[in-house]
């Protein structure tokens, strides 16, 4: 199933093609694996390999070849681990509730609106 973006599909479509679930959904595990005697880098290096395998996953499994939904999609891996309670944000006393669940909501509310397709 190819994860592109079409002109005719409505926002809700556009909108889930845009959300990398799958590397969002392995770094929640993967986060959640970490035990709290282990060093924080690890929250760092989990968080970098994930964003870098991103715009590749997609690309070579999801069939996605529009630039800008990919550069998208790998922003929205940030904004996501941003928001997640106990990610790299929280570990290194960057995260803050309120703000995260506003990014969230106003990146999630945006993306289908800036992506345009191929």
């Amino acid at each position: 199933m190819t994860r592109e973006i079409n002109h005719v599909q409505p926002y809700q479509n556009k909108l889930v093609k845009l959300i990398p679930t799958e590397i969002v959904g392995g770094y929640m595990v993967l986060i959640g694996m970490i035990p709290a005697s282990y060093s924080k880098l690890w929250y760092l290096i989990i968080t970098l390999v994930l964003l870098i395998l991103t715009p590749f996953y997609l690309k070579r499994f999801t069939g996605v070849k529009n630039i800008t939904q990919l550069v998208v999609a790998t922003l929205s891996f940030l904004v996501w681990t941003y928001s997640i309670n106990g990610g790299l944000f929280n570990y290194w006393d960057l995260y803050n509730a309120p703000v995260a669940s506003i990014i969230l909501i106003l990146w999630t509310l945006l993306i289908p609106l800036v992506v345009k397709p191929n």
